[in-house]
């Protein structure tokens, strides 16, 4: 099959808006070049995520401008109000098929230490795990997750600290590849209710928590959160944005108890104090915030 590829060059102060705007029009799969991200592989983020290798065309990236790249099948138009969003852009379009492109980036995914105890690894590269390692596998396909994004590792290193034990229950909000899933059942939580309006998530989180050998403790369904969650959950995980975290903040509510545990992410952090009041006004009170670049993940209890 046949795609034409859009590279937009945008400035550093436009690319995060110009992703968000592409996305709310419907595009996906969008691919980022934030030359700001070079960071993450020369130090490690907050000074604990680690790299084993990078390879130096993965560097040499960075010095490119800004971009964001998306594709669309071959004979079909943009997203309606995607073109307009473009327009003023230098725009690259290129006809690629999709064996030149597809799997391309799987050469770049690496194990990588999301916290000091967790790593997420793809099924198809090896790992000598130290003592005490959580050691999780993932094969992303075409869901978002790999743990690589400061709104995954920020989440994953407030689970670590304060993932409830014992846990009955578990709720992943927009569950993606599963990760927090995954991890959550290698917490201990007995069982965990995934959730996303992503297909191809709800394929990959299942198939993932087979490979993690937790598929019988892992139920995924595709839908919205509030018409598809109603149990009573001792932790809730949603890896989503401000907008989306402040929007399901009483429906969450719904489904805790006292004490129960709701660890938020992909709060950017201009929305960080916005967001933390409307989680207080839902019930909870704020117990920890873990911060790297211009992300921010919350960790509250039900009062």
């Amino acid at each position: 099959m046949k795609y034409t590829e859009y590279k937009v060059i945008t400035d550093l102060d436009k690319l995060d808006g110009l992703c968000g705007d592409l996305a709310a029009a419907g595009v996906s799969g969008l691919v980022i070049n934030d030359p700001r991200d070079a960071e993450y592989f020369d130090k490690g983020a907050a000074g604990w995520v680690i790299w084993d290798y990078v390879d130096k065309s993965v560097m040499e990236q960075f010095e490119e401008a800004p971009s964001v790249t998306f594709y669309i099948e071959e004979g079909k138009t943009l997203p309606e109000g995607a073109a307009s969003l473009i327009r003023g852009f230098e725009v690259k379009r290129t006809l690629v098929d999709d064996e030149d492109w597809l799997h391309k980036w799987e050469e770049y995914y690496v194990p990588m230490r999301l916290s000091p105890r967790v790593v997420a690894k793809p099924v198809w590269k090896e790992f000598d795990p130290q003592p005490g390692d959580i050691v999780i596998d993932i094969d992303p396909g075409m869901a978002f997750g790999t743990g690589s994004s400061p709104t995954s590792y920020l989440a994953v290193r407030l689970m670590e600290k304060h993932f409830p034990a014992p846990c009955l229950q578990a709720v992943d909000i927009g569950c993606g590849t599963g990760i927090l899933s995954i991890i959550a059942a290698k917490l201990g939580a007995e069982k965990i209710t995934a959730v996303d309006i992503d297909p191809e998530a709800v394929r990959s989180t299942a198939a993932n928590a087979k490979i993690n050998g937790c598929g019988d403790r892992i139920t995924v369904f595709r839908g919205s959160f509030a018409e598809s969650i109603n149990c009573r959950a001792d932790a809730v995980l949603a890896n989503l944005t401000a907008e989306l975290v402040m929007e399901l903040c009483n429906d969450v509510a719904r489904i805790c108890r006292p004490g129960t545990v709701f660890i938020s992410s992909g709060i950017i952090d201009d929305k960080e104090a916005l967001c933390c009041g409307r989680i207080q006004r839902a019930g909870f009170e704020i117990i920890d915030i873990e911060r790297d670049d211009c992300w921010s993940a919350v960790a509250a209890v039900k009062l």
